[in-house]
């Protein structure tokens, strides 16, 4: 087996081996700007002073910072959805029409793997769009910020 004959049977494999590759690039990179952020943090302390908000911050995991975007972080450990979810709703409406859409026209004239694969998505989809919404009209109301605190009754 030659090298041409290889690529021509394997070529596909350069998709998912890149896509390591970029991911142990990110984890590694993501590492480095951990532990320099850590060694700043570390000179702050030994130098006995109190560290930028902003450094602090780089310290929260990806998860916290994607709440802290979309839902507007407010202090004092609540959140507010800035848009009160639609948007979302709007996309899994979007995603679930034309997933349904695509398995339904395909039926006929392509492989059924295509069809089956816009019906399952389309379900999905629609099930998330299901979830949205109920989560986006019987979920947690949350009352406008005034900047008061509201964490102790005043008598």
């Amino acid at each position: 087996m030659n090298f041409e004959q290889l690529f021509r049977d394997y070529w596909w494999l350069i998709f998912p081996v890149g896509g390591m590759l970029m991911g142990v690039f990110g984890m590694m990179s993501h590492h480095h700007h951990r532990s320099e952020t850590l060694r700043i943090l570390k000179s702050y302390a030994d130098q006995g002073k109190e560290p930028p908000q902003f450094l602090l911050d780089q310290l929260k995991n990806d998860e916290d910072r994607a709440m802290d975007q979309a839902y507007g972080y407010q202090g004092g450990g609540r959140y507010r959805h800035r848009n009160g979810g639609w948007g979302s709703v709007v996309v899994f409406a979007a995603l679930a029409a034309g997933f349904s859409y695509m398995g339904y026209q395909t039926g006929s004239d392509a492989s059924h793997v295509f069809t089956a694969l816009g019906m399952a998505f389309g379900v999905a989809a629609a099930a998330l769009f299901v979830l949205k919404l109920i989560g986006v009209l019987f979920g947690p109301r949350s009352r406008p910020d005034d900047g008061k605190r509201r964490d102790r009754v005043d008598d």
